[in-house]
């Protein structure tokens, strides 16, 4: 058998399709939000507020303003220790990385999906590695113009209205509004929106009718996604509000629509696996496995975005 010793260099986990695909089934993030490599800890990414067209034959210089959003990586890792006696050779330790990229895929979706969406705390680069779509809804921003809580709204699902009525109130119409706060804006498009949801959502959305009495949750069916209003849904258990980023958040679930191509990801690096041998001078005879991966995010614009949480007692 081949010794683990040729096992001495961080490991791309790509070579497992199984753990990429996993976290791309659970994480939204990865799966939707536009990539953008990144060969620094940092990159800028342009923002543009439009471009002016005019009629006729003389030219008008575009007056609308120009910045970036910056991406910066953070590292997202994980360590565990094995009995050597548990890793007689190499198969061993391939099946060990297997299993645990099984459970590091399932953790880290939910860890990086809640510091993209729900972490109500600002940004410092630990606790809250980024500003959050939820964060960045509820806070002024002068450069785009965007005033606190213009996209943000609430449901309290003590009011029992799920259908259309003429209250306001009903889960129907705030789904409405929600969805109102970006296709009345110029940021929106019908080929690239997008809702992601806390999968606590399902249970009011399958018990929500318009005026007609047509369900507007129709659940996907042969691999296609389920769908609000024809928007298509991504199911997210990290998008729920907590004060830190946590792969658990128990805080209330939130539901964001948006367009995904203003979900900015930074890609410094996918997940990573490096494996060490325990030394002489240990104590135990233990071999320690890290994983990591480097990862960015950004919104390119607020008004792109909306969210409704919903208020449970």
């Amino acid at each position: 058998m081949a010794s683990t010793d040729i096992i001495d260099n961080w490991i791309p986990i790509e070579w497992d399709d199984t753990v990429i695909t996993r976290v791309q089934m659970d994480s939204a993030v990865e799966r939707y939000a536009r990539p953008h490599t990144m060969t620094t800890a940092t990159k800028r990414v342009l923002r543009s507020s439009g471009l002016a067209v005019n009629v006729g034959s003389t030219y008008t210089a575009d007056a609308s303003t120009n910045d970036y959003v910056t991406l910066t990586a953070r590292k997202f890792n994980s360590l565990f220790v094995v009995d050597e006696d548990d890793l007689a050779d190499a198969d061993s330790v391939i099946d060990t990385i297997q299993t645990k990229g099984m459970d590091w895929a399932i953790s880290y979706a939910d860890s990086f999906d809640n510091a993209c969406l729900g972490v109500s705390a600002a940004e410092n680069g630990s606790t809250v590695p980024f500003t959050s779509v939820y964060k960045a809804l509820r806070t002024t921003n002068s450069a785009t113009s965007y005033t606190a809580d213009a996209n943000y709204l609430t449901w309290d699902d003590d009011n029992v209205s799920y259908s259309a009525s003429a209250s306001g109130l009903s889960l129907y119409e705030k789904l409405s509004a929600t969805f109102k706060k970006v296709e009345t804006g110029k940021y929106w498009s019908m080929a690239d929106q997008l809702v992601i949801a806390a999968p606590g959502w399902r249970d009011a959305l399958r018990n929500c009718l318009d005026s007609q009495g047509r369900p507007i949750f129709v659940q996907g069916l042969a691999g296609t996604p389920d769908t609000l209003f024809n928007a298509p849904i991504a199911w997210s258990r990290g998008c729920k509000v907590s004060a830190t980023n946590t792969q658990s958040p128990t805080g209330n679930d939130l539901l964001v629509f948006c367009n995904r191509g203003f979900l900015k990801r930074g890609d410094r690096s996918n997940g990573e696996i490096l494996v060490d041998k325990a030394r002489a001078q240990d104590t135990t005879d233990d071999t320690a496995v890290k994983i990591r991966v480097r990862k960015g995010f950004q919104l390119g614009h607020e008004a792109a975005f909306s969210i409704l949480e919903r208020i449970t007692d």
